[in-house]
Protein backbone atom coordinates (compact mmCIF):
# COMPACT_ATOMS: atom_id res chain seq x y z
CA UNK A 1 0.00 0.00 0.00
CA UNK A 2 1.28 3.39 -0.67
CA UNK A 3 1.22 6.67 1.64
CA UNK A 4 -1.73 8.13 0.14
CA UNK A 5 -3.87 5.09 0.87
CA UNK A 6 -2.03 5.23 4.16
CA UNK A 7 -3.30 8.60 4.60
CA UNK A 8 -7.06 8.18 3.24
CA UNK A 9 -7.15 4.88 5.58
CA UNK A 10 -5.78 7.20 8.54
CA UNK A 11 -8.76 10.08 7.88
CA UNK A 12 -11.22 7.58 7.68
CA UNK A 13 -10.73 5.91 10.91
CA UNK A 14 -9.55 8.58 12.87
CA UNK A 15 -5.81 7.35 13.42
CA UNK A 16 -3.34 9.96 13.92
CA UNK A 17 0.42 9.61 13.73
CA UNK A 18 3.14 10.07 16.29
CA UNK A 19 6.78 11.37 15.63
CA UNK A 20 8.98 11.43 18.35
CA UNK A 21 8.99 14.82 19.02
CA UNK A 22 5.21 15.25 18.94
CA UNK A 23 2.97 16.18 21.85
CA UNK A 24 1.40 12.28 23.11
CA UNK A 25 4.21 10.08 21.60
CA UNK A 26 4.85 7.79 24.81
CA UNK A 27 8.56 9.20 26.56
CA UNK A 28 9.03 5.69 28.08
CA UNK A 29 10.12 4.39 24.39
CA UNK A 30 13.18 6.46 24.41
CA UNK A 31 13.99 4.14 27.84
CA UNK A 32 14.18 0.88 25.84
CA UNK A 33 14.49 2.02 22.05
CA UNK A 34 17.70 3.38 20.14
CA UNK A 35 15.86 4.34 16.58
CA UNK A 36 12.01 5.66 17.72
CA UNK A 37 9.52 4.23 15.38
CA UNK A 38 6.41 6.45 14.15
CA UNK A 39 3.44 5.74 15.85
CA UNK A 40 0.20 5.40 14.52
CA UNK A 41 -2.67 5.84 17.51
CA UNK A 42 -6.43 6.00 17.95
CA UNK A 43 -8.47 7.06 20.36
CA UNK A 44 -7.80 9.49 23.15
CA UNK A 45 -4.49 10.19 24.33
CA UNK A 46 -2.47 9.08 27.34
CA UNK A 47 0.62 9.41 29.62
CA UNK A 48 1.22 5.72 29.63
CA UNK A 49 2.24 6.09 33.43
CA UNK A 50 1.36 2.85 35.58
CA UNK A 51 1.00 0.70 32.72
CA UNK A 52 1.16 -3.25 32.90
CA UNK A 53 1.51 -5.46 30.42
CA UNK A 54 -0.48 -8.78 30.39
CA UNK A 55 0.41 -11.35 27.69
CA UNK A 56 -0.03 -15.02 27.53
CA UNK A 57 -0.93 -18.04 24.99
CA UNK A 58 -3.98 -17.94 22.81
CA UNK A 59 -4.76 -20.91 23.88
CA UNK A 60 -5.34 -20.49 27.82
CA UNK A 61 -6.85 -22.97 30.21
CA UNK A 62 -10.62 -22.34 32.25
CA UNK A 63 -8.21 -21.33 35.00
CA UNK A 64 -5.93 -18.79 33.24
CA UNK A 65 -8.99 -17.26 31.14
CA UNK A 66 -10.29 -16.77 34.73
CA UNK A 67 -7.00 -15.33 36.43
CA UNK A 68 -6.73 -13.27 33.35
CA UNK A 69 -10.21 -11.55 33.81
CA UNK A 70 -9.63 -11.00 37.20
CA UNK A 71 -6.44 -9.85 37.15
CA UNK A 72 -7.45 -7.17 34.33
CA UNK A 73 -10.43 -6.07 36.89
CA UNK A 74 -7.93 -5.72 39.92
CA UNK A 75 -5.46 -3.61 37.87
CA UNK A 76 -8.06 -0.87 36.90
CA UNK A 77 -9.53 -0.99 40.81
CA UNK A 78 -5.70 -0.07 41.33
CA UNK A 79 -5.06 2.59 38.98
CA UNK A 80 -3.10 0.72 36.64
CA UNK A 81 -3.79 0.78 32.50
CA UNK A 82 -3.94 -2.79 31.32
CA UNK A 83 -2.39 -2.90 28.40
CA UNK A 84 -2.06 -6.50 26.19
CA UNK A 85 -2.15 -6.96 22.07
CA UNK A 86 -5.45 -8.00 21.39
CA UNK A 87 -5.02 -11.61 20.32
CA UNK A 88 -6.98 -14.41 20.99
CA UNK A 89 -6.98 -15.91 24.80
CA UNK A 90 -5.08 -14.14 27.51
CA UNK A 91 -4.91 -10.48 25.82
CA UNK A 92 -8.71 -10.97 25.05
CA UNK A 93 -9.72 -11.66 28.94
CA UNK A 94 -7.12 -9.31 30.17
CA UNK A 95 -8.80 -6.42 27.98
CA UNK A 96 -12.22 -7.59 29.02
CA UNK A 97 -11.91 -7.46 32.76
CA UNK A 98 -10.15 -4.34 32.58
CA UNK A 99 -12.99 -2.89 30.52
CA UNK A 100 -16.11 -4.39 33.00
CA UNK A 101 -14.32 -2.55 35.80
CA UNK A 102 -14.56 0.85 33.81
CA UNK A 103 -10.63 0.83 33.40
CA UNK A 104 -8.10 2.45 30.61
CA UNK A 105 -6.80 -0.26 28.72
CA UNK A 106 -4.29 -0.08 25.57
CA UNK A 107 -4.26 -2.17 22.80
CA UNK A 108 -1.06 -2.67 20.88
CA UNK A 109 -1.54 -4.25 17.11
CA UNK A 110 0.36 -5.91 14.93
CA UNK A 111 -1.73 -3.10 12.39
CA UNK A 112 -4.83 -1.56 12.01
CA UNK A 113 -6.31 -2.47 8.50
CA UNK A 114 -8.16 -5.98 8.40
CA UNK A 115 -8.01 -6.14 12.00
CA UNK A 116 -6.04 -9.63 13.34
CA UNK A 117 -8.19 -11.22 14.87
CA UNK A 118 -11.45 -9.79 13.02
CA UNK A 119 -13.74 -11.27 15.68
CA UNK A 120 -12.34 -8.80 18.41
CA UNK A 121 -13.25 -5.67 16.42
CA UNK A 122 -16.40 -5.50 18.99
CA UNK A 123 -13.64 -6.09 21.98
CA UNK A 124 -11.42 -2.79 20.19
CA UNK A 125 -14.80 -0.85 19.93
CA UNK A 126 -15.12 -0.98 23.80
CA UNK A 127 -11.22 -0.65 24.63
CA UNK A 128 -11.39 2.68 22.92
CA UNK A 129 -14.49 4.15 24.85
CA UNK A 130 -11.60 4.57 27.26
CA UNK A 131 -9.15 3.76 26.24
CA UNK A 132 -6.72 3.60 22.79
CA UNK A 133 -4.64 1.49 20.15
CA UNK A 134 -1.60 1.76 19.09
CA UNK A 135 0.93 -0.08 16.20
CA UNK A 136 3.74 0.46 14.72
CA UNK A 137 1.89 -0.20 10.94
CA UNK A 138 -1.41 0.74 9.15
CA UNK A 139 -1.57 -2.43 6.61
CA UNK A 140 -1.16 -5.56 6.98
CA UNK A 141 1.73 -7.31 5.04
CA UNK A 142 1.13 -9.22 1.82
CA UNK A 143 3.58 -11.74 2.99
CA UNK A 144 4.89 -13.43 6.22
CA UNK A 145 3.71 -11.68 9.50
CA UNK A 146 6.06 -12.52 11.99
CA UNK A 147 8.32 -9.15 11.72
CA UNK A 148 4.92 -7.09 12.40
CA UNK A 149 3.62 -8.99 15.95
CA UNK A 150 7.88 -9.11 17.31
CA UNK A 151 7.12 -5.22 16.30
CA UNK A 152 3.65 -5.65 18.16
CA UNK A 153 5.08 -7.29 21.12
CA UNK A 154 8.48 -4.69 21.46
CA UNK A 155 6.27 -1.58 21.39
CA UNK A 156 4.02 -3.01 23.95
CA UNK A 157 7.38 -3.97 26.25
CA UNK A 158 8.57 -0.67 25.77
CA UNK A 159 5.42 1.48 26.98
CA UNK A 160 5.14 -1.02 30.19
CA UNK A 161 5.87 -0.56 33.95
CA UNK A 162 5.89 -4.01 34.45
CA UNK A 163 5.18 -7.31 32.04
CA UNK A 164 2.84 -10.01 34.09
CA UNK A 165 2.49 -13.67 32.26
CA UNK A 166 -0.47 -14.99 32.90
CA UNK A 167 0.21 -18.74 30.95
CA UNK A 168 2.72 -19.46 28.13
CA UNK A 169 4.36 -22.43 26.59
CA UNK A 170 8.21 -22.10 26.58
CA UNK A 171 7.91 -20.85 22.80
CA UNK A 172 5.85 -17.77 21.36
CA UNK A 173 5.57 -13.66 21.96
CA UNK A 174 4.75 -14.03 25.46
CA UNK A 175 8.67 -15.55 26.17
CA UNK A 176 9.57 -13.10 23.23
CA UNK A 177 7.92 -10.51 25.08
CA UNK A 178 9.23 -11.02 28.38
CA UNK A 179 13.27 -12.16 27.32
CA UNK A 180 12.87 -8.39 25.63
CA UNK A 181 11.61 -7.00 28.98
CA UNK A 182 14.57 -8.50 31.24
CA UNK A 183 17.13 -7.07 28.91
CA UNK A 184 15.93 -3.54 29.71
CA UNK A 185 15.78 -4.54 33.24
CA UNK A 186 12.25 -4.73 33.34
CA UNK A 187 10.80 -7.11 35.79
CA UNK A 188 8.66 -9.93 34.86
CA UNK A 189 5.99 -11.46 36.70
CA UNK A 190 4.39 -15.17 36.17
CA UNK A 191 1.49 -16.28 37.35
CA UNK A 192 1.40 -19.50 38.67
CA UNK A 193 -1.34 -22.06 36.83
CA UNK A 194 -3.47 -24.24 37.86
CA UNK A 195 -3.60 -26.34 34.73
CA UNK A 196 -2.45 -30.08 33.62
CA UNK A 197 -0.90 -28.98 30.70
CA UNK A 198 2.72 -30.21 29.95
CA UNK A 199 3.56 -27.26 28.14
CA UNK A 200 2.22 -24.82 29.86
CA UNK A 201 3.80 -26.25 33.13
CA UNK A 202 7.11 -26.56 31.17
CA UNK A 203 6.47 -23.17 30.46
CA UNK A 204 6.02 -21.87 33.84
CA UNK A 205 9.43 -23.54 34.88
CA UNK A 206 11.34 -21.76 32.43
CA UNK A 207 9.90 -18.02 32.88
CA UNK A 208 10.84 -18.49 36.39
CA UNK A 209 14.45 -20.28 36.02
CA UNK A 210 15.05 -17.12 33.50
CA UNK A 211 14.30 -14.77 36.39
CA UNK A 212 10.58 -14.08 36.71
CA UNK A 213 8.62 -13.29 40.09
CA UNK A 214 6.05 -15.72 40.71
CA UNK A 215 2.83 -15.01 41.56
CA UNK A 216 -0.28 -17.20 42.92
CA UNK A 217 -3.23 -15.03 42.12
CA UNK A 218 -4.29 -11.66 41.04
CA UNK A 219 -4.14 -10.02 44.33
CA UNK A 220 -0.73 -11.38 45.09
CA UNK A 221 0.22 -9.53 41.34
CA UNK A 222 -0.51 -6.40 42.39
CA UNK A 223 0.95 -6.84 45.95
CA UNK A 224 4.41 -7.83 43.55
CA UNK A 225 3.87 -4.67 41.55
CA UNK A 226 3.12 -2.08 43.89
CA UNK A 227 6.51 -3.79 45.98
CA UNK A 228 8.58 -3.15 42.72
CA UNK A 229 6.77 0.26 42.67
CA UNK A 230 8.50 1.07 45.83
CA UNK A 231 11.72 0.05 45.65
CA UNK A 232 12.16 2.15 42.21
CA UNK A 233 11.13 5.21 43.71
CA UNK A 234 13.25 4.55 47.17
CA UNK A 235 15.93 4.13 44.81
CA UNK A 236 15.29 6.94 42.12
CA UNK A 237 14.92 9.22 45.68
CA UNK A 238 18.39 7.79 46.35
CA UNK A 239 19.76 8.88 43.10
CA UNK A 240 18.23 12.36 43.21
CA UNK A 241 19.99 12.59 47.09
CA UNK A 242 23.40 11.22 45.68
CA UNK A 243 23.18 14.11 42.81
CA UNK A 244 22.39 16.70 45.16
CA UNK A 245 24.98 15.96 47.39
CA UNK A 246 27.95 15.88 45.18
CA UNK A 247 26.59 18.72 43.35
CA UNK A 248 27.92 20.25 39.75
Amino acid sequence: MNSEESEQFMDENGISKLLPNDEGYPERINLVKRNLPEIYHLGPLTNYDDGVAVVGTRSCSKFGEEFARTLGSELSTNGYKVISGLAKGIDTFAHTGCIENDGEPIAILAWFHKLYPPQNKPLLDAILENGCAMSEFIFMPEKNARYEFLKRDKLMMSISDVIVVVESKSKGGAKYTADEAMKKNLPVIKCKTQTDDPELLEGHKTFLANGALEATSPEHVIELISELKEKKETKETKNNLDDFMTGP
